[in-house]
């Protein structure tokens, strides 16, 4: 037996979803059991990770605690990035395309392997006579081989230890015969010996390059397989198959319909694709550029080599905490929140561990301890490029990190790909001055109107392929945009008015989103005229609900996912001195929906004081703002005095009850 001549590559791609029900599962079971079965020196299990979002990571890494270490060992996962996916976007409405997908693991399999495996993340390969796929395929004669599938119920594979690759075969071998699964389905053409041939297609690596590939036209699903075989068939005008030596089971996942199995789903032409080829080179057209040709694909690997997120943290963060940090829910706490810096890392380095080495990270930022330290992670995970900062952020320092380097904002807006924002209180900030009111927060602030309005400039471009094309490569795709310490201020409001952020938890100091399209941003203008719905107020005067108010039971309630104006009170009339607005509100069923709210109160039309209040983690909560009378006469309306107005505004995330509103005097 000439082992050598056995070498296999196997070829699998998918991505970092839940397509089809318990994908974990059952592609675990198949990446150990296909490692179990290859023994030859230089087999390779190759995985296209294709089109994972650029902040998460590939499919095999996030199930590696349950690859056994053989499959680490034999896995080269290479990383087909959305923005290398970009280009196909608008031929297909699949998010992970299989002709495009397995012609870059084909164009970068080991040259020394003779064989080329194609087959997918759900088979499980069982020997009928105790030989490994590398034995029973080094006496195979040049051509191309199929094997029959035979379907595994759910319910059955769901029992299997997905750890335990040689009973798992063993197992599944014997329910074969056991539960009468095996039954060969039989295709009647001479290039398709057998029904589903893509769960088992091995060719030679050289026949794949001489026909350069699978075909790309085929991106709307289903033949790309059936496609390739009768290629083929036309070199060697037969189709053999190891049906004698082994068995393949397929573990069935129709009880969750995907895109690729609902009953209308697009399918390429087969007249076209499998029905009318003639010719084994019928994808000349894509000679020069099959499989990516000429890019730079990541690869990656399960068995080490590189710094993982673990070990940055662990080497950035050099001191353990000692007692609990403490932040309380509470209004005291309004614009005087911040954080540790070793407390954001692992948040922060979380959302960006992900994208490609070579991405350029924008900095706009009050606190230069914090940028060191994500310095030294940034490095050590093997990032190349620099950080970008503002060249008119003295307060990050005048000797910046290694790392990082200065540019202008215009510079830094245009080249980063990702930006960070860090909302931090400034060192050695003045309590007495206002966060927002410092030159570090107002340039965090200008550069967040910066970055979106660029992003705005760009959307109407990324909208057609033409203008796509005409953009640099980064800017193709939105911009992540990073907030820090958006908690319990008014940076918080600020960011999630201009950008799309999830509601992550406070406690860990990041948001993160996407900016927001420009006629979602602005608030309606709060003295649009309302109509009177509610008039009982009380003391408090004429009370009247806004757009993103209701009237229920003489209370006012928020009016979740509208933005504006929830209430206005109007008094006149009231007396010299110090005076007190109070509003009760309550969360909807006693649970809290995070948002900030706005309240301002006006005299004469003139605003006055406002507030910034956040209704996170608070099930009850009375709102208050005072305010001084001038002891000037004066008339409005034709009505004595002055008159007073309240004003309480919502971008749409909170949500309650305004169940009173008082009106009280306060003693000098």
């Amino acid at each position: 037996m000439n082992m050598e001549r056995a070498l296999i590559s196997v070829i699998l791609y998918g991505r970092n979803d839940s397509y089809g029900y318990n994908l974990h599962k059952r592609a675990a079971l198949s990446l150990n059991c296909i490692a179990e079965m290859l023994d030859a020196p230089d087999d390779e299990i190759m995985f296209v990770d294709y089109n994972t979002p650029d902040d998460f990571p590939t499919f095999p890494e996030a199930i590696r605690d349950t690859l056994t270490e053989r499959a680490r060992r034999l896995v080269r996962i290479l990383r087909v990035r959305p923005a290398q996916h970009r280009r196909f976007a608008d031929l297909s409405h699949l998010v992970a395309l299989e002709p495009v997908a397995r012609n870059v693991a084909v164009r970068r399999s080991n040259p020394a392997n003779r064989w080329l495996l194609s087959t997918n993340t759900d088979m499980i390969f069982v020997p009928r006579d105790g030989r490994s796929l590398s034995a029973i395929a080094a006496p195979l004669a040049d051509g191309i081989y199929h094997l029959s599938r035979q379907e595994i119920p759910e319910s059955l594979w769901e029992t299997l230890d997905r750890a335990d690759a040689a009973g798992t075969i063993a197992t599944v071998g014997r329910w074969g015969w056991q539960f009468h699964l095996n039954e060969i389905t039989e295709h009647g053409l001479p290039y398709l010996r057998y029904d589903a041939p893509g769960d088992f297609q091995m060719m030679l690596r050289t026949d794949a390059h001489r026909i350069w590939g699978f075909d790309e036209r085929m991106l709307v699903g289903y033949h790309v397989d059936s496609n390739i075989a009768a290629r083929l068939y036309q070199l060697y005008g037969t189709c053999g198959d190891v049906q004698e030596a082994l068995f393949g089971y397929h573990c069935d996942h129709t009880r969750q319909v995907t895109p690729a199995h609902r009953h209308d789903a697009p399918e390429n032409d087969p007249q076209r694709f499998i029905f009318g080829i003639d010719d084994a080179f019928d994808a000349g057209h894509q000679c020069e550029t099959w499989g990516l040709a000429g890019e730079t694909v990541e690869e990656v690997r399960l068995d080490g080599g590189r710094v993982t997120y673990l070990d940055a943290l662990t080497r950035a963060i050099t001191s353990p905490m000692e007692v609990p940090t403490r932040t309380v829910l509470a209004e005291d706490s309004i614009e005087r929140t911040d954080y540790d810096p070793r407390h954001a890392l692992p948040f922060l380095l979380d959302a960006v561990v992900e994208y490609p080495r070579d991405v350029v990270l924008g900095w706009f930022g009050t606190r230069a301890d914090t940028l060191a330290l994500f310095a030294v992670a940034w490095r050590d995970l093997g990032f190349t490029r620099a950080i970008l900062v503002p060249d008119d952020a003295p307060w990050l320092g005048h000797m910046l990190p290694e790392a990082v380097i200065a540019r202008g904002a215009a510079t830094v807006v245009a080249e980063a790909q990702i930006f960070v924002l860090d909302g931090g209180l400034p060192a050695g900030h003045d309590p007495a001055v206002p966060a927002p009111h410092t030159p570090e927060m107002r340039h965090v602030v200008h550069g967040l109107d910066r970055v979106v309005a660029a992003e705005h400039k760009l959307m109407p471009a990324r909208q057609t392929a033409a203008a796509r094309d005409a953009l640099a490569a980064h800017l193709r795709m939105p911009r992540r945009i990073i907030a820090l310490n958006g908690f319990l201020n008014t940076w918080e409001l600020r960011f999630a008015a201009s950008v799309g952020a999830a509601k992550s938890p406070g406690s860990t100091r990041v948001r993160q989103g996407f900016a927001l399209p420009e006629s979602e941003i602005k608030l309606p203008e709060p003295d649009t005229p309302l109509p009177p719905s509610v008039l009982h107020a009380g003391e408090a005067g004429t009370l009247l609900a806004g757009p993103a108010g209701s009237e229920a039971d003489e209370q006012v309630r928020l009016r979740t996912g509208r933005r504006g104006l929830v209430l206005v009170v109007y008094q006149i009339g009231l007396k010299p001195g110090r005076w007190r607005f109070e509003l009760d509100l309550a969360a909807p069923s006693g649970l809290p929906r995070p948002g900030p709210l706005k309240l301002e109160l006006l005299i004469n039309g003139k605003l006055q004081a406002a507030r910034y209040l956040m209704a996170n983690g608070l099930v009850a909560q009375t709102l208050r703002i005072d305010f001084a009378m001038p002891d000037t006469e004066d008339t409005h309306n034709g009505e004595p005095g002055h008159e007073v107005r309240l004003r309480l505004h919502t971008i749409g995330l909170a949500g309650g009850t305004v169940r009173a509103v008082r009106l009280d005097r306060r003693v000098a």
